[in-house]
């Protein structure tokens, strides 16, 4: 990211190391809060924002709700504040690489993409259990640590974001959107595409969308123009990921494409189902791998009782999914 001196020293208790880079909320900075010690990235919102009361307001309102999300995989929003006229917000620093670097343009590992998959939906389920929809999840808005842990960027907030308005424009004008914004409308859902009302699987159809491109390599909807990609949402049925790779098991197949369907009643109906369809995969892997299967690796819960609920029908599904594997390797080594 650019770097360079920041604007000021000090907004409130914290002092500017450096500035990172700049969004649609404003710029950002790296920055360490002298209050409890601990290095943040630090939104400064922008002048032309804080000139609309009404727009400032909204958009305090929302990084507010935001503030409740509290999960390993999402990026935890500290701090809403105002200093000497300057409003911000204070996020944990998520170092590492983003999706997109992480993936290099390239297929990854099947059972690490299917962990990180895992990771991600289970912050998408935990942002849905509070009643927030993403929105703009793509590979630049998810930083992998050096611990291989996945963190979501900017949770609650796409109406504020530059990718957020480029999905807001993609039904309206996409012709009229630079070829650049490819990187953003490849990850649409077909109703922010068509301009129809979304809920929480919007956010499940997106999932699908990157756990493809991590399993293949390949967006399966991005065209050169903005205009093609946008129609590619809408229309293409992408091929099974195991024809695009044949590393890629068939069991994921029909999860993969349950997601990425345009068919709101098909398609899963929570980022928890997906979240527990990939697991249940992963248990299967690792026994076919020769591998110990840890129930607390993949059955993380958290304070939800939807969520701990799911998580336990999970459980039941891993469990009858070793079982299986486990008669077929017999039957196959007697």
């Amino acid at each position: 990211m650019e770097r360079s001196e920041p604007r000021n020293a000090i907004v409130a208790h914290y002092n500017l190391l450096d500035r990172i880079g700049e969004g649609g909320i404003g710029e950002v900075f790296r920055a360490r809060d002298t209050k409890v010690g601990r290095t943040v990235a630090l939104k400064v919102i922008a002048p032309a924002i804080e000139r609309e009361p009404a727009r400032l307001a909204r958009l305090l309102e929302d990084a507010r709700a935001a503030m409740a999300l509290s999960h390993p995989n999402i990026a935890t929003l500290f701090d809403v504040g105002e200093s000497g006229g300057v409003h911000y917000l204070a996020y944990e620093f998520a170092s590492g690489r983003t999706l997109r670097e992480e993936c290099g343009g390239a297929s990854m590992n099947v059972r690490r993409a299917v962990d990180l998959a895992v990771q991600i939906a289970d912050g998408v389920a935990n942002g849905h259990a509070h009643g927030i929809i993403h929105g703009d999840l793509r590979p630049d808005t998810i930083i992998v640590t050096a611990k291989g842990s996945a963190k979501i960027l900017d949770f609650g907030l796409a109406e504020w974001t530059r990718g957020g308005g480029m999905r807001g424009s993609a039904a309206r004008s996409a012709y009229a959107l630079p070829d650049e914004a490819v990187g953003v409308l490849a990850y649409l859902s077909p109703e922010q595409g068509s301009g129809a009302v979304v809920d929480p699987r919007t956010d499940v159809f997106t999932l699908g969308t990157l756990a493809y491109e991590m399993l293949t390599g390949r967006n399966p909807f991005a065209a050169k123009t903005s205009l093609e990609t946008v129609a590619n949402v809408i229309r293409v049925h992408p091929p099974l990921a195991s024809e695009v790779n044949p590393a890629v098991p068939k069991d994921l197949d029909p999860i993969l494409a349950r997601a990425m369907t345009a068919d709101l009643e098909q398609r899963q109906q929570s980022a928890a189902s997906f979240a527990a369809e990939l697991r249940s995969v992963g248990a299967v892997l690792d026994v076919r791998g020769g591998e110990t299967v840890h129930a607390p690796d993949l059955l993380p819960l958290d304070d939800s009782p939807d969520r701990n609920a799911s998580l336990l029908l999970t459980g039941a599904l891993v469990l009858v999914a070793v079982a299986a594997a486990a008669i077929w390797w017999w039957l196959s080594n007697p």
